[in-house]
């Protein structure tokens, strides 16, 4: 399917902002990777009389998975045209905290004191990289 403009556009935005836009592209990336796992969980529960349009649900959601690791390897190595490899890692630890919540809102698993404690360990040292890497700029 081809989109008139879409290209130009993504070009425009890129040449005005390179920063932010490999940014968007990073974070995309990591969302990516939470849903592909927030997925697993869903279709870890599923059993195997599920189906839909007469198809293993299972096997369904799993290409959807498929799918979606595909694009987050293309946004990933995009955003690491921009980015060092040591800046952008350390916040595919975000998918933690992505991955915790939606544990908690959409499979009511609890959330302990140390999961929070973990959460907070990883923020410290994403704020301390990134104030880092804005210094040596």
């Amino acid at each position: 399917m081809y989109f008139p403009g879409i290209g130009s556009f993504i070009e425009r935005v890129r040449a005005a902002n390179p920063s932010q836009f490999y940014l968007f592209l990073l974070i995309i990336s990591i969302l990516i990777q939470a849903f592909g796992a927030v997925c697993t969980k869903f279709a870890a529960g599923l059993g195997p009389s599920s189906t839909f349009f007469g198809i293993n649900a299972t096997l369904i959601v799993y290409c959807i998975i498929l799918g979606g690791m595909g694009l987050q390897v293309l946004f990933w190595q995009a955003s690491l045209r921009h980015f060092s490899l040591s800046f952008a890692y350390p916040f595919r630890s975000l998918v933690s905290f992505i991955v915790l919540i939606a544990a908690f809102f959409l499979f009511q698993e609890a959330v302990t004191p140390f999961n929070v404690g973990g959460l907070i360990i990883i923020s410290i040292g994403i704020v301390y990289l990134v104030k880092d890497k804005e210094a040596s700029d």
